[in-house]
């Protein structure tokens, strides 16, 4: 007989008969994470074996529990058997772990169905691993980044199930111990499909995750589900479901109802397969006058309801629901208009409207993706729309995100840049060629239908990005002698490479993406050096330049921004964290001066040089000389400021060239002091509010190109918007220079240059700065503030600060503080703080109060209202002022 038919009549007896009743089609899902169980996980490190493997026995004492979802390094500290590795240089004290064979165990019962189709389902095993149930080898797990899934219908029993896990050894994956203290095991970590920041990066160190980071559970149902939904939207209204089903599905016939909703909206479809009988189906809906998605800014972040059924012989058996937007997505390259130069701006274009990208690098939130707190996501999203941000991108070294952060991001209107998750070192692709396809097939169907992801990208900093591949070829043949003396490890990045991100990565986002951009890699230029600015989309920054080409005198950073750059969605600048935030993981004896704990934790950055030595070296040029860490974290933050607004204001200044722009980076993974905005107890750095006020919607920008002061307006918004602008120049004790007025109509989504003045046809006294108050559509905005000369040798003066609670009230359940800061002189990056804040610690909770601005300069006679949320009442006495003047904590 007919195998297909044997499979429909099969299907169709089942159902006659009864065995498919109507509350048996429905999914049990029964979970195997620790809070779910009566028993415990155990855990226990063995040596690593080969060959033939001896599971470990069970009467062995030093088994012990562990959390599932969980991590092996984080258990360990609970255990006490390894100390604080947040904390000095402690975590050297965790390199054994990498040694050994890491063995999983749980014993369990299960209440199934035995009839129908049981798998057991691990979302996230971080590290290469055996799986055995009942003493049968289910199979091996070399991928962390989709989940396994393995038939355990004929294994399963309704009590006292045992599951084994081996992770397998690190080191012995990598061929020994680690080649690196600070970046591990170097290039070998290619070889591993998991999180690669895990081993070494110049903002954490190579103390890899292991172990089950996601959830682990059986899945108990029937053969007819829908396996891939696709929902293809058009701004015309028209919205495009397309469904693939099961084989059984298939073979019995089915329908799918479809119902959308939202926005005064209600439709509903029925796809008939009884008859003509296939895999995929499909139907469409047309919207009239559409609600579309737009990103943080433009509008909107309009959302729909959709909910799908299937049935089967009349009986629903799967359902699938959810939320979409109805958006366009593109990228545009035009040559640069006449003044800017050679090149291609690179834009991104959202429903035909170049949207500016302006934005910040995601990393995952921990160090160790078992041990990621989900109650995070919304704070740290919550907090980059408040920074107007309108785009995250999920960087290539870290994890693909939880299915969280996406529905947040749709919530928002923060689009995602999406890196597949390779990373600046070559993949062997032919070694790895089978994972890779799964991996990337399952992360595009999975994220697809999220209207925040507008663009793919192949990974972060491949070869293409810093030289000709022709280059690479003759460099690899001269450096490498003979094939005998690659060693295992060694990767052909010339031709693997280009297999990965041109060939499959590309090829599986046109043909599932839906008709999401795809780009090879961040950076990507139309030049032999991909990291060229003038087209595509590099990684430069003003803090690079300072490091390396201002022949010394990095207080010549502006210089950087002579050249007009088309997208930049990675600029790095160095911001130390406060000062109680590098107590909180340093010994006293290592405050300061900097040594070699400060090199072991805070880590390394370009060209080898301690994230130390480049702040002492730029922000001690910039504002003078550094001898305490008082001074260290002052004119570091400084300078993180002022540079962080400098590159978003110049690139606002130069649209339509340039499309946007993105911070390195947002947050941390643990407490350290290096690149991030927010650092990881939660605690905004200067440069976040620097940010935040460079990305306002509307933005008066003095911006200085060539010894060119150029003042102008930008609206990246969707409404025309009319302006009062005075501007002028003042001296920090409020002497007037001169001053102009202007009376300003400026287009939505535009940006309008006003005044012009030469640097050098006026010299100006120490301490002079130029300014413009705006008032848009009658409301004032924050004076915009800049001092051509720079800050050092500025004689600045005491001023008095006072406060005042203006306005106090609570609402739906959060204490709002309006307090009014005004001083009598100049106050050059005033700001508050909370007397009262908790003592920082990995335990903290997210924080409960919540300055709306802070790090701010301040005009002689004039005042500005700060907005604090709160959980409790703010009291007066609770709170101090900070200033160039004084200690900064």
């Amino acid at each position: 007989m007919n195998k297909n038919l044997l499979l429909t009549l099969t299907s169709l007896l089942l159902i006659s008969s009864g065995i498919y009743g109507q509350n048996s089609w429905k999914k049990k899902i029964i979970s195997l994470n620790s809070k779910d169980q009566k028993t415990s996980w155990q855990f226990l490190g063995t040596s690593p074996q080969d060959g033939n493997i001896n599971i470990p026995d069970l009467s062995l004492k030093n088994w012990q529990n562990i959390s599932v979802p969980g991590d092996v390094n984080v258990e360990l500290m609970n255990l006490g058997i390894l100390p604080d590795l947040h904390f000095d240089t402690l975590a050297r004290e965790a390199y054994w772990v990498t040694e050994k064979d890491w063995w999983y165990t749980l014993l369990f019962d299960a209440d199934f169905d035995t009839n129908k189709k049981t798998d057991l389902v691990l979302d996230f095993v971080d590290g290469n691993s055996e799986i055995w149930l009942n003493g049968t080898k289910l199979g091996i797990m070399e991928n962390a980044f989709y989940p396994h899934r393995f038939d355990v219908k004929s294994i399963l029993k309704a009590k006292n199930n045992r599951l084994f896990i081996r992770f397998k050894s690190i080191n012995k994956l990598l061929g020994g111990e680690r080649l690196d203290e600070l970046l591990g095991w170097r290039d070998r970590r290619s070889f591993i499909r998991k999180p690669q920041y895990n081993f070494g990066w110049d903002w954490t160190l190579p103390v890899p995750g292991i172990g089950l980071a996601g959830n682990v559970y059986i899945e108990n149902g029937n053969e007819f589900e829908i396996e891939e939904l696709g929902i293809q939207t058009t701004i015309s209204g028209q919205i495009d479901f397309n469904f693939e089903v099961t084989k059984p599905t298939k073979e019995a016939g089915y329908e799918i109802i479809v119902n959308v909703d939202g926005h005064e909206t209600q439709l509903s479809d029925t796809i008939r397969r009884t008859d003509y009988k296939t895999y995929k189906s499909y139907t469409h809906f047309l919207i009239e006058n559409p609600r579309l998605w737009w990103p943080n800014g433009y509008g909107e972040p309009n959302l729909y309801n959709y909910n799908v059924q299937l049935l089967v012989d009349g009986v629903i058996t799967d359902t699938r629901k959810g939320k979409f937007g109805i958006r366009e997505t593109e990228t545009r390259e035009r040559p640069f208009t006449p003044d800017a130069g050679v090149g291609y701006s690179f834009e991104v274009l959202i429903n035909n409207e170049p949207i500016f990208c302006k934005g910040t690098n995601w990393i995952p939130m921990e160090i160790w993706p078992g041990a990621i707190d989900t109650d995070k996501y919304r704070f740290y999203l919550e907090k980059a729309k408040e920074a107007n941000f309108n785009m995250i991108r999920v960087w290539g070294g870290g994890i693909y995100e939880k299915d969280l952060f996406y529905e947040l991001c749709d919530e928002m209107g923060i689009m995602v840049w999406q890196d597949f998750m390779f990373a600046s070192t070559g993949y062997p692709v032919n070694h790895l060629m089978v994972e890779i396809i799964k991996e990337a097939e399952y992360q595009v169907f999975r994220l697809r239908n999220h209207p925040s992801i507008v663009i793919w990208c192949g990974g972060n900093e491949d070869y293409l990005s810093w030289r000709h591949p022709k280059d690479a070829e003759y460099d690899a043949q001269a450096d490498i002698v003979t094939e005998i003396e690659k060693d295992s490890f060694y990767v052909d990045r010339t031709h693997e490479d280009p297999i990965l991100f041109s060939m499959i990565l590309r090829g599986l986002t046109t043909r599932f993406g839906l008709n999401v951009p795809y780009v090879d890699s961040s950076p990507m230029s139309r030049e032999d050096s991909g990291n060229r600015p003038n087209s595509g989309n590099s990684h430069v920054s003003c803090w690079k330049y300072a490091l390396f080409w201002c022949d010394g005198k990095p207080s010549r950073w502006r210089n950087h921004f002579n050249n007009v750059c088309s997208f930049d969605s990675e600029f790095c600048i160095q911001g130390p964290s406060n000062v109680n935030t590098i107590k909180s993981f340093l010994k006293e004896v290592n405050y300061w001066p900097p040594n070699d704990a400060w090199i072991y934790h805070i880590q390394r950055g370009h060209a080898n040089l301690p994230h130390y030595e480049q702040t002492m070296f730029i922000a001690g040029d910039i504002f003078g000389e550094i001898n305490s860490l008082q001074e260290y974290v002052k004119y570091g933050q400084a300078t993180h400021v002022e540079q962080t607004r400098t590159e978003y204001e110049s690139a606002r200044y130069d649209r339509p060239n340039n499309g946007g722009t993105m911070s390195w980076m947002f947050n941390d993974c643990w407490p350290t002091s290096n690149w991030s905005i927010i650092d990881y107890y939660y605690q905004p750095k200067p440069a976040y509010y620097a940010a935040k006020r460079a990305c306002s919607p509307v933005l008066p920008i003095i911006f200085e190109r060539d010894s060119i002061i150029r003042f102008s307006i930008s609206n990246e918004t969707a409404i025309q918007k009319h302006l009062l602008l005075t501007y002028g120049c003042k001296t920090i004790s409020g002497d007037e220079f001169w001053q102009k007025e202007e009376d300003v109509q400026l287009e939505q989504n535009s940006i309008v240059e006003f005044f012009r003045e030469n640097h050098s046809n006026k010299r100006l006294p120490l301490g002079s700065y130029l300014y413009i108050k705006a008032i848009v559509d009658g409301k004032q905005l924050d004076d915009v503030i800049y001092f051509p000369d720079g800050w050092k040798n500025i004689d600045w003066e005491t001023p008095s600060v006072v406060l005042k609670i203006i306005n106090q009230e609570k609402i739906d359940g959060v204490w709002q503080t309006d307090v009014q800061v005004s001083s009598d002189k100049f106050v050059r990056l005033c700001h508050l703080t909370w007397n009262k804040a908790p003592k920082l610690s990995k335990e903290m909770p997210l924080p409960n109060v919540w300055f709306n601005d802070n790090f701010f300069d301040l005009q002689a006679g004039n005042s500005k209202t700060v907005t604090i949320t709160s959980s409790d009442k703010i009291k007066l006495d609770e709170l101090s002022v900070g200033h160039w003047l004084t200690d900064w904590k």
